[in-house]
């Protein structure tokens, strides 16, 4: 038995001794299985999201003309929005997308013939962007670039509905005591729609604890249709041969425009997940829009004016005119105020 103890530590040793002559005779540049920083290769955390509210304390006015009437309104809105900005720090590059809706309206409209005020309407807008910041540091520091993106914007505070007639040709409508004939009719609201092309620059400053980002973008080139509402024809009454002219249709705009849109917002980071930013924010766009509407002659040229109010003979609607006002000048300005609350992950 005490034999055999040293014969375990005689064979211990050797295998000892034969295992570092092996590993110093062990190819040293053979490639291991896997990278020693295969787990910190960073590639998976190049992605930064960002998703948040905004409330945007906004001022508006527009401009427009219809036959020779100019309308305007100003008004001020209280907005709405949900936004997402998605940084890839790789490519340097970005997408971010943002929604608003407005939530109170009032102002005051201007016709030349009313002051209506404004109490109700409709501001919206949905758009989106792609960035890429070629220049600087997107990871930590400062970086700027270029965007391009497109934008639908609803601007159509509530400034009146005019009536028009709805009697098609071939139609019989009633007169009143003194022989005009009753139209009665329909209305439509303002609804003021524009499909704007965004090409700019945007930049974006990480300060550690504050940050910076704004963005100039120009609109080449924006679309521009709906309704105006609040455009009237004054009736053209003949009492001789008792013809009336009547609008007969909603004022239809189509047209195209351009302008410029800027925004500017400094944030600061309360926690690592959190960031609070207030800014500024301002679009503008002017252009032409042609305004098309319809007309009806309503004509009674064979009975006249009735002694007795209730015994009159229907006038009868004879023709239909469409007509188109080309070239109207118009524009949008609306600023304002930026409050953002936004998740980091």
């Amino acid at each position: 038995m005490y034999r055999l103890v040293p014969r375990s530590a005689v064979a211990f040793v050797s295998f000892i001794v034969a295992s570092h002559a092996f590993a110093a005779d062990y190819p040293t540049g053979m490639r291991p299985s896997y990278p020693t920083n295969w787990d910190q290769s960073g590639d998976s955390g190049s992605l930064k999201f960002e998703f948040g509210l905004r409330y945007w304390l906004s001022r508006g006015s527009q401009s427009f003309s219809f036959a020779g009437d100019p309308i305007s309104a100003t008004d001020t809105s209280h907005i709405l929005e949900a936004h997402l900005r998605i940084d890839d720090d790789l490519t340097k590059s970005y997408v971010k997308g943002l929604a608003g809706y407005s939530m109170l309206i009032n102002g005051q409209g201007s016709t030349s013939s009313s002051s209506p005020a404004i109490t109700d309407g409709k501001i919206s807008y949905a758009g989106g962007d792609f960035g890429y910041l070629p220049f600087g540091d997107s990871k930590n520091g400062v970086a700027f670039g270029f965007l391009a993106g497109g934008q639908y914007w609803n601007d159509s505070p509530n400034i009146g509905r005019t009536d028009f007639a709805v009697a098609s040709v071939g139609a019989t409508v009633p007169n009143d005591a003194t022989g005009r004939p009753i139209l009665g009719g329909n209305s439509k609201p303002d609804d003021i729609n524009i499909y704007a092309l965004r090409l700019g620059v945007s930049g974006k400053a990480d300060l550690g604890m504050f940050d910076i980002t704004g963005e100039v973008a120009g609109v080449p080139y924006a679309r521009i249709n709906g309704v105006l509402g609040v455009s009237g024809l004054a009736d053209q009454y003949d009492p001789v041969g008792k013809v009336t002219l009547a609008k007969s249709s909603e004022t239809d705009l189509n047209g195209w425009g351009y302008g410029a849109m800027g925004e500017l917002m400094v944030g600061v980071h309360p926690t690592d997940n959190l960031t609070v930013r207030v800014g500024g924010r301002a679009w503008y766009l002017q252009g032409v829009a042609d305004s098309t509407f319809n007309t009806i002659t309503v004509s009674d040229a064979v009975d006249t004016i009735p002694a007795t109010p209730g015994f009159e003979t229907p006038a009868k609607v004879v023709s239909s005119q469409h007509y188109i006002s080309t070239a109207n000048p118009f524009s949008l300005f609306r600023y304002g105020a930026l409050l953002e609350l936004t998740a980091n992950f």
